[in-house]
């Protein structure tokens, strides 16, 4: 198998026409003593959904946080006057099934879950422009653009869909009040669906960014991206499996992705990564760890492995962390320290 090839190939079918779009927000709010502005819902693409069994077309928004000069906290070195900045995509988890850019937080054994624009609120402060972008969920039965068998890059359903995944994914509509998944075939094929579509909105997210770099202030080649659970799972299929040009990633309790590990790994270099778990994660994330942790050695790849104790899935950004250097700190700090090395100018 040429995977280069194949990789180029897979690309080229999420680099969207761009310059067609027209960049529109809704709404836009500013408050210097925040440290950042923010223009909200401005559309980044369009993708196909069918939720009754009709195909329709939708647009697909994201929240820009800018950091305003006024009153921020421009300690990092991601801010220099009259320069382009470096960017942050963020985006929500849910087990594809749940959440978006503005949220109420999730809850779980007292634990109270940071929000994607508390990242935003976060970060962009300190000198990031933050985007925080929604993506088609399960429920909207979304339709994606590449399927099974198209690219040797990606597992086929039933190795990406396995028993831990379609129970955590039964257990989060459970939570939903939704109906049961079928255990069949077009179960399963519906849950690959979200998984491809997710990860193609994204990219098609990342593109309209770099497209679109002058018009935000930002380096196209200082790009960084992350999410949790669903969130980071997509972040991995994005600049894993799509090969995207990112310049770190940080998936947070993130599941295995969509594409086969070896492909992966002779596909071509891979982004520094910040992996992140919590000490009662959900069985699926700490089951498929070791096999992402062994991806990443394979691979070369800059990585670093931290843990929050104490927590389930659900943690807030100001919790303790843990990692495999031996430092203990906030995991918001080792955030903000892992994008300062890697978004430097």
């Amino acid at each position: 198998m040429n995977v280069g090839s194949k990789a180029s190939q897979l690309v080229s079918v999420f680099l969207p026409v761009l310059g067609a779009l027209t960049i529109t927000a809704a709404t836009a709010i500013a408050d210097a003593s925040l440290g950042y502005r923010a223009e909200l819902d401005v559309v980044y693409g369009n993708a196909i959904i069918a939720p009754d069994g009709v195909e329709v077309e939708r647009d697909l928004r994201m929240d820009v946080y800018y950091p305003d000069e006024a009153n921020a906290d421009f300690s990092s070195d991601a801010y220099r006057a009259n320069a382009s900045r470096a960017a942050v995509i963020y985006f929500h988890g849910g087990a594809h099934h749940r959440g978006g850019r503005r949220q109420e937080p999730f809850r779980l054994e007292a634990a109270v879950h940071s929000r994607p624009e508390d990242y935003a609120r976060l970060l962009a402060p300190l000198g990031y422009v933050v985007f925080v972008v929604e993506y088609r969920l399960a429920t909207e039965n979304p339709v994606p653009t590449l399927l099974p068998g198209e690219a040797n890059l990606l597992e086929d359903i039933d190795g990406y869909v396995t028993p831990e995944v379609f129970a955590a994914t039964v257990r989060a509509r459970n939570a939903m009040g939704l109906q049961p998944l079928p255990d069949t075939a077009e179960g399963r094929r519906f849950l690959w669906d979200a998984g491809v579509s997710a990860a193609e909105d994204v990219r098609q997210a990342f593109d309209f960014v770099v497209e679109n770099s002058e018009r935000f202030g930002v380096d196209p080649v200082r790009i960084a991206m992350g999410g949790h659970s669903a969130g980071g799972g997509i972040t991995m299929n994005v600049a894993y499996g799509l090969q995207t040009p990112l310049a770190a990633v940080f998936p947070l309790s993130g599941p295995d992705i969509l594409f086969e590990h070896q492909a992966v790994i002779q596909g071509g270099k891979l982004p520094p990564t910040l992996l992140v778990y919590s000490q009662f994660d959900e069985h699926t994330q700490l089951g498929q760890l070791p096999g992402i942790v062994d991806m990443m050695k394979e691979s070369g790849v800059d990585y670093h492995l931290a843990w929050v104790p104490g927590f389930a899935h659900f943690f807030p950004h100001g919790a303790v962390s843990l990692a495999d250097d031996g430092t203990r700190k906030a995991l918001s700090d080792r955030i903000i320290e892992f994008l300062a090395v890697h978004l430097a100018p």
